[in-house]
């Protein structure tokens, strides 16, 4: 940069942290108590280390540690609990216990904890941790402060004699190098090290017959160690330079200086000027290089003084210079917060996160309570939660799960717990909890009153009184909803909303609590879906185009023959070639036409489309009815019935555990149990929650469907990624109860119905959502519309259907529409891509 910037990276670390504290160390895999472990924090703040005696130190890198929380339970080992209970008083040992959790990534994240010997030290350690990882600057280090880092790791990583082994060194730098040149170079260097003779007693049974004789015998072993003290910087540095050597730099060196030792300050102010400085930029802001400003350049970096003198610059200085923060990637200063954050809500991007819950694939995958802490500390300010009816043990309380995709249950509350933990721990930007809510009115309200008991003040119940939810009020900005919670969910009409409030207030229920029906008198995303729903289509892919031509099959069926209509099935649902299938007309068509059945199948979805299982499962029993003569009108009739009660809205989260379509899955299965536990990690977590996954043949559900051959039941890549594309979601209740209603306001999910509507109805409180195909559509063919409608209120672009192992699309192409919601699945985010731009302000103007 032409203007100096004093770039601090480091953050003040309390004296405690770096002199040091003994702990009392363990973690539940191991069951083992490490007694007097002492803890430091380096004086950079790059690491956390400890030392035992007679053991080498651990080291653990501050960017991988997720947080230090206080714990909510005792040791699960016994004899672990049993010592440390003679170590102090049990009454304070949660208090003075700091659970620290760490790992590289969203997911594998592991924890251990740290016992102190009164509950302010553990309260120090744990407010000082927190603090110093709150410091984003570490994410921009330039590579000389990256190599700095890795120095002071092989300087903490000592042994048991409290020197560095040779082999740390030579790990580091024999990837691709032959371990001779390694040791060749240290040699050169000075940086030999010193030999020393290991000493290993070993025991065996000499004589196996008579009796046990155990002796003695000395294993000698040559180490070779290092003083901490001959180890600086500058020999570490030439090191790296003598293994490592910049080629590229040396040749740009030599045409900058015309095969001279050294860069004159005109050649070097031309280099700065013209290929390093942007020509983009301001002059006035961002000036260009003088000859005062290149001669603190050489003082900073030059080290030879004659050089300095008479304005000259060694190649080693180039190189120093190159490798510092004066060119970093980006810009040092705009790393904190420098933007106006005044302006509307929607006027910034916000960091979202899709399907928060799972750990892992969008189908059978894992569902956690842990991730969503991980994705608020990594700074996510928009999650989201799927929000179902528990079953089994469950029943009564709503659960967070990919509904009808056989992953595992979480409990709302125990998510809600996790999000009041973490939501402002490292930004007081306000956080936007997106249900999409499959619940009955009863478990709504237990949501909502689960929300307004956890969350208390943090929730925004209300509008504020300046910024109504009146036609052409902008949105509050980020500073005015710091520390807000926003609730997005689907709404009444408020005249419907006022009076079933007022009824609830009065009468403490509601006229049609407990009924499953959905309700027109609906504002949301999704409350009037017309057949084909271009705007929420999922993608463009034939793969899943080919499940919904299926639907539009049926309904054509449907509507060509009233009563006799067949349905042909051809080899496009089967794995193999064979005689097209001819079955009677499903019974669930008999009573309602094609676009009444899909409104009310799947009025509330993303995608207007029958549920592969119940439409399959009606498919099926239809064809063993005609099949059968013999059998009793009364039989065919219960089959007619349970067909209807099965395609109108089936807002069950598990269908295949309460009654599979084929006969086998009817055999006793145990309900799906949630786990309860909101302190377990999702490495410790089990597939109890759907024994269905063990106990039940996946593959003989899918023979009706033609995927599985009779003989050899096993699924080829096609087979799979066809039952990946043809899973349908869906979609939310419209029969919202009046409690949850009322906690919606300035993120009110609304069905799009076109720029000009959005335009003429001026309501900035509503917001929309699109497919990842349908944004990057009206991205394409309408983008000067699309831009003003993300300058006036909120939308959320989610990835398609088809990516089913959580992989993301690019989000700087919608970025370009000024949309404000990239729904991205983090779960399989590199740490790297997380880090891009992720600063305290998490909300970024554009």
């Amino acid at each position: 940069m032409a203007k100096e910037y004093q770039f601090n990276w480091r953050s003040p670390i309390p004296s405690t942290l770096v002199k040091g504290t003994a702990f009392d160390r363990y973690d539940d895999e191991s069951t083992c108590l490490e007694l007097g472990a002492f803890f430091r924090i380096d004086e950079y703040g790059f690491y956390l280390y400890w030392q035992i005696d007679g053991r080498d130190t651990v080291v653990l890198d501050l960017e991988g540690v997720w947080e230090a929380r206080p714990c909510s339970s005792t040791p699960k080992d016994g004899r672990v609990l049993f010592e440390l209970e003679q170590r102090g008083p049990r009454e304070t040992l949660e208090e003075r216990t700091v659970w620290i959790t760490h790992g590289q990534d969203l997911v594998s994240v592991s924890s251990f904890y740290v016992v102190a010997q009164d509950v302010e030290t553990a309260r120090e350690w744990r407010n000082g941790l927190n603090e110093l990882l709150k410091n984003h600057k570490m994410r921009h280090l330039c590579p000389t402060t990256c190599l700095m880092k890795h120095w002071r790791y092989l300087c903490l990583s000592l042994n048991d004699r409290h020197k560095i082994p040779i082999r740390n060194i030579v790990k580091t730098f024999s990837s691709g190098k032959p371990e001779k040149m390694v040791h060749k170079c240290l040699s050169d260097l000075g940086l030999a090290g010193d030999k020393y003779v290991v000493t290993i007693r070993r025991t065996w049974q000499r004589n196996m017959r008579n009796l046990i004789k155990c002796s003695t015998a000395r294993k000698h072993k040559e180490r070779e160690e290092l003083d901490v003290e001959l180890f600086t910087f500058e020999k570490f540095l030439r090191l790296y330079h003598k293994i490592c050597p910049r080629t590229d730099v040396q040749e740009l060196f030599v045409k900058l200086s015309g095969q001279k030792e050294y860069l004159t300050r005109d050649r070097l102010i031309n280099f700065l000027n013209d290929e390093q400085r942007d020509p983009r930029l301001n002059e006035i802001l961002f000036p260009f290089f003088d000859n005062d400003r290149v001669q603190q350049l050489i003082a900073k970096y030059e080290t030879d003084e004659n050089y300095i003198a008479n304005g000259k610059m060694s190649g080693d200085a180039f190189l120093r210079f190159l490798m510092s923060d004066e060119n970093a990637p980006v810009f040092l200063d705009r790393i904190e917060l420098f933007q106006d954050m005044e302006q509307p809500l929607c006027h910034y991007y916000i960091n979202s996160s899709h399907n928060t819950y799972l750990t892992g694939r969008q189908y059978g995958g894992k569902s956690s309570t842990e991730i969503y802490r991980q994705v608020l500390l990594s700074g996510c300010r928009c999650i989201e939660l799927d929000c179902w009816d528990g079953t089994g043990e469950n029943k009564g309380e709503p659960i967070i799960t990919h509904g009808k995709a056989m992953c595992t249950d979480v409990f709302f509350k125990d998510v809600l717990y996790q999000i009041r933990d973490t939501a402002f721990a490292r930004s007081d930007y306000p956080v936007i909890l997106s249900f999409e809510n499959h619940c009955s009115k009863s478990n709504q309200l237990k949501m909502a009153r689960y929300c307004m008991d956890i969350f208390g003040d943090m929730l925004l119940s209300k509008p504020f009184e300046d910024c109504p939810l009146e036609p052409g009020v902008p949105l509050p900005s980020p500073n005015r909803l710091k520390r807000k919670i926003l609730i997005k969910n689907k709404r009444l009409k408020a005249d419907i909303e006022k009076h079933q409030m007022e009824q609830f207030l009065r009468e403490g229920k509601l006229d049609e609590e407990d009924e499953v029906t959905e309700t027109p008198e609906v504002v949301g995303e999704d409350a009037v879906s017309p057949p084909v729903d271009e705007d929420t289509s999922d993608d463009d892919d034939p793969s899943v185009q080919s499940s919904s031509n299926v639907v539009r099959r049926v309904c054509c069926a449907a509507s060509a023959s009233p009563s006799t209509s067949q349905l042909t099935i051809g080899s496009s649902c089967a794995s193999s070639p064979r005689a097209p299938l001819q079955v009677d007309r499903p019974d669930y068509l008999s009573t309602s036409s094609p676009s009444e059945m899909l409104n009310r199948s799947c009025s509330t979805g993303r995608r207007s489309k029958f549920s592969l299982r119940s439409m399959t499962s009606s498919i099926r029993r239809s064809t063993r009815e005609a099949g059968s003569s013999n059998s009793s009108p009364q039989r065919r009739h219960t089959h007619q019935g349970s067909t209807n009660s099965s395609t109108t809205g089936d807002q069950r989260a598990h269908p295949e555990v309460e009654g599979g379509a084929a006969a086998a899955d009817k055999a006793s299965t145990p309900a799906p149990v949630a786990n309860s536990s909101s302190t377990d990690l999702p490495g410790k977590e089990t597939d109890e929650a759907h024994p269905e996954l063990k106990q039940t043949n996946f593959i003989s559900k899918l023979k009706p469907l033609g995927f599985a051959k009779k003989q050899q039941p096993t699924l080829t890549k096609e087979e799979e990624e066809r039952i990946f594309a043809e899973y349908h979601y869906t979609g939310a209740t419209t029969n919202i109860h009046p409690l949850l209603s009322t906690l919606v306001n300035y993120t009110h999910p609304v069905k799009f119905s076109g720029f000009d509507v959005a335009e003429m109805n001026n309501l900035h409180f509503h917001m929309s959502s699109f497919s990842e195909s349908t944004g990057l559509g009206y991205l394409k063919q309408n983008a000067p519309e699309f831009v003003n409608y993300n300058k006036r209120q909120l939308s959320r672009i989610y990835p398609k259907g088809a990516r089913v192992d959580s992989s993301n699309f690019l989000p700087q192409k919608v970025n370009c529409g000024a949309t404000r919601y990239r729904f991205l699945e983090k779960q399989n985010c590199e740490p790297a891509k997380l880090r891009i731009r992720e600063t305290a302000v998490t909300c970024q103007r554009t």
